[in-house]
């Protein structure tokens, strides 16, 4: 790219676009990549509480469970296979991407246990903070899953890497008269637009990659 915008400059030294113009180019890039970073971590951070939110139901539900005043083994049974569902199928085998079948099945087994629970000698108020905890463990397993599904707009990565592109052709065009300098420019660039991108690519979906959110944090109540 360089080479070529060097050949022109031979013929027209006129041609070449003065060294600010790279400025108009890169700042577009810079504006584009920031905004794809702040949904990166805006969806990451929903993603971690959506997973607090999640474990703390689950913790909270086999601790009324496993207290000697409610003493209810059922409950607990189903908590257990829900989780170990979430884990297995919808973590680990669907990527979060859809729910698992298994889930879905464990979610109305735990209706059910409360229903049951609700017409022996549980008193109302327990009930209800049971139903309330499983409010909330439903909403936060939705969440996780909407934030599997969607990530980062696709759009906005196309946008990204077509200003990643232009910024290359501007910085070749405006040290089209000197090339050396040109290929340092151009090798500066490329080494932080490729660090920039990785960083954001590892992160993009907080399910998937190397930066990705492990389900052992809800292995790791009870």
């Amino acid at each position: 790219m360089l080479h070529i915008f060097a050949k022109y400059a031979e013929r027209d030294p006129l041609s070449i676009p003065v060294g600010a113009f790279v400025a108009t180019v890169a700042t577009a890039w810079a504006l584009a990549l920031g905004f794809v970073a702040a949904d990166i971590w805006a969806i990451t951070a929903k993603a971690n509480q959506a997973t607090r939110d999640e474990r703390s139901a689950i913790i909270r539900l086999i601790g009324i469970a496993d207290s000697p005043e409610i003493d209810a083994p059922p409950l607990r049974e189903v908590l257990i296979r829900y989780r170990n569902a979430v884990v297995d199928d919808e973590w680990v085998k669907n990527i979060n991407l859809q729910p698992a079948g298994s889930v879905e099945k464990s979610l109305q087994d735990i209706r059910d246990v409360i229903l049951k629970m609700s017409k022996e000698n549980i008193p109302g108020p327990v009930i209800s903070y049971l139903l309330s905890d499983l409010d909330i463990l439903q909403d936060a397993r939705s969440m996780r899953l909407s934030i599997g599904t969607t990530s980062v707009d696709t759009y906005r990565w196309y946008l990204v890497i077509s200003l990643t592109i232009m910024t290359v052709i501007a910085i070749s065009s405006t040290h089209s008269d000197r090339v050396r300098a040109g290929v340092v420019a151009l090798l500066i660039y490329t080494v932080s637009a490729t660090l920039c991108l990785w960083i954001l690519a590892i992160h993009a979906n907080p399910y998937q990659g190397i930066a990705k959110i492990e389900p052992t944090i809800l292995m790791s109540s009870h």
